[in-house]
């Protein structure tokens, strides 16, 4: 009879606590889904908290981060002209945040380069933003096995190495119905996570927003916190926390501009009209205008479609990363 290291006897395993980041909305050694409305300030807010964690700030519940390092993987904000700013205008110590200066994917390379970076730099805090941006085209979006699998292997990476992950995804058009229902993509990216949040504007105030919890798998949900992207004289805007509320993430609905609306109407036409295979850049932008979908907004939403494109002779043909 030869033993299977896949299983263990409950009995030799040691009971552990909960060690949190921010308790109990973001956990170490797991992963946190945070998501909400496109432009909406999904990133400005893990702008935010990392620079909390670089600097061991207060957070709106009066307790204070513990002081740590920060890796910040982004796909959509430029370090130089972006992240650099914002996190210096927000009081981050700069020595202790790395950004991805290149392209990665996670695949078993990129998890190679990735384990080389945990295990050099030892961050408390991984940012990936977003998601979807970085996953392998071998993994299917719309298969629960290939998607699970994907995630697992990033969670149990990031398990061996300790920092708290906070993933970022966007929500599909509707803003309606329960908010664990709403983002892109598989349920089952949020059914791996232990803990997700919700990010959108305030009901009440459009300069508001609030961030609540969608799900909590290893502690008890609290109130959500209201906060504010002020603007400075000179400078970057910076967070500051407006109190609790009692609106919970079922209560968020998309409150922002046509444009928000039309960024989930891209992703959607993308991932339908690719469905059928490769098509011509010129024709995807001719159907996107027919559908009152901007080139700009085609083109950032691309990534979120789980969409690449490829260039064909004289042509750039666009494709799903599964074809």
């Amino acid at each position: 009879m030869t033993q299977d290291d896949a299983f263990r006897t409950l009995d030799d395993i040691a009971a552990k606590d909960i060690d949190w980041l921010w308790e109990p909305l973001i956990p170490y050694e797991k992963t946190t889904i945070l998501e909400g409305d496109p432009e909406v300030g999904k990133s400005y807010l893990c702008m935010h908290l990392a620079a909390l964690v670089t600097t061991g700030g207060k957070l709106p519940d009066g307790s204070r981060m513990e002081m740590g390092n920060v890796l910040y993987i982004s796909s959509e904000d430029d370090a130089a002209d972006t992240i650099r700013p914002r996190m210096e205008q927000m009081g981050a110590d700069l020595k202790r945040v790395r950004v991805l200066d290149d392209f990665l994917v996670f695949d078993d390379k990129g998890q190679q380069r990735l384990r080389a970076e945990l295990e050099e730099f030892t961050p408390d805090l991984v940012v990936i933003d977003t998601l979807y941006s970085f996953l392998s085209d071998k993994v299917d979006l719309g298969k629960p096995t290939s998607i699970r699998s994907a995630l697992h292997q990033l969670d149990k990476l990031f398990k061996e190495y300790g920092p708290a992950v906070i993933v970022i995804r966007h929500w599909t058009k509707g803003g309606k119905g329960k908010a664990i229902y709403r983002g892109v993509g598989s349920i089952d990216v949020i059914g791996v996570a232990r803990t997700a949040l919700a990010v959108a504007k305030h009901p009440e105030d459009d300069k508001l927003r609030i961030l609540a919890q969608v799900k909590n798998n290893i502690g008890a949900k609290v109130q959500g916190f209201v906060y504010e992207i002020v603007p400075q004289e000179k400078g970057m805007p910076i967070i500051e926390w407006r109190g609790t509320t009692n609106y919970s993430a079922d209560d968020l609905e998309q409150q922002g501009p046509d444009s928000q609306n039309e960024f989930s109407r891209a992703v959607e036409f993308l991932q339908r009209t690719l469905a059928t295979g490769p098509m011509s850049s010129a024709d995807i932008f001719d159907l996107a205008a027919k559908a009152d979908i901007s080139r700009p907004t085609l083109n950032r939403a691309k990534a979120e479609a789980g969409a690449k494109s490829e260039k064909k002779g004289k042509s750039w043909m666009w494709m799903l990363n599964t074809v």
